[in-house]
């Protein structure tokens, strides 16, 4: 029985810590995975957040973003959360948003949970399309591991994809590269 809570709490960490580290420059140290796709387009998606509204890139052309997988369970994703509220706030006016997507999340306690953090973004819950069009950016095809984090600047392409928590530093090294990007003509 104790190997059995020793697995699942392996398991458990292994799906919010994101995997191996890498030596990312603008990431912490130990934290995080990161890869920098060939400057793909970003997926077409739609999501219906919790409060009803939609979402779509469409509505993000020409606007710097990051996609965000978290779930309210996770621990380094609730780490990461107090930051990415302050850089919503700060970067707001520049035409940045954090889109969140719930993985895999209660959604009957997550209106709170949001609301306990100070979430101001958009924030939908997980779909198997929205997994699959953001998960071709990661090794294997899937998404595996939360937080995982994939950055789309003004142009429509993916910049950044990283696996793992991150600081609010890190975020915003991020969101500079994203808003210096060129909107696509």
């Amino acid at each position: 029985m104790k190997s059995l809570r020793k697995l699942s709490a392996a398991a458990f960490l292994a799906i919010c810590a994101g995997g191996v580290p890498s030596a990312a420059p603008a990431l912490a140290a130990g934290s995080a995975t990161a890869a920098t796709p060939a400057r793909q387009a970003a997926p077409a998606f739609t999501m219906k957040t919790l409060d009803g509204a939609q979402i779509t890139s469409a509505q993000l052309a020409g606007k710097p973003y990051i996609v965000n997988f978290f779930a309210s369970w996770c621990p380094p994703c609730r780490e990461e959360l107090p930051g990415m509220v302050e850089l919503q706030k700060k970067y707001a006016r520049q035409g940045f948003t954090f889109v969140g997507v719930a993985f895999r999340d209660r959604p009957a306690t997550l209106p709170d949970f949001l609301w306990e953090m100070g979430v101001s973004y958009p924030v939908g819950l997980t779909t198997p399309e929205l997994e699959a069009a953001f998960g071709k950016f990661l090794p294997g095809g899937k998404i595996r591991a939360i937080p995982a984090s994939f950055v789309v600047g003004r142009d429509g392409k993916v910049l950044n994809v990283v696996t793992g928590g991150l600081t609010k530093e890190d975020f915003e090294a991020l969101i500079v590269k994203a808003i210096a990007t060129k909107p696509a003509k």
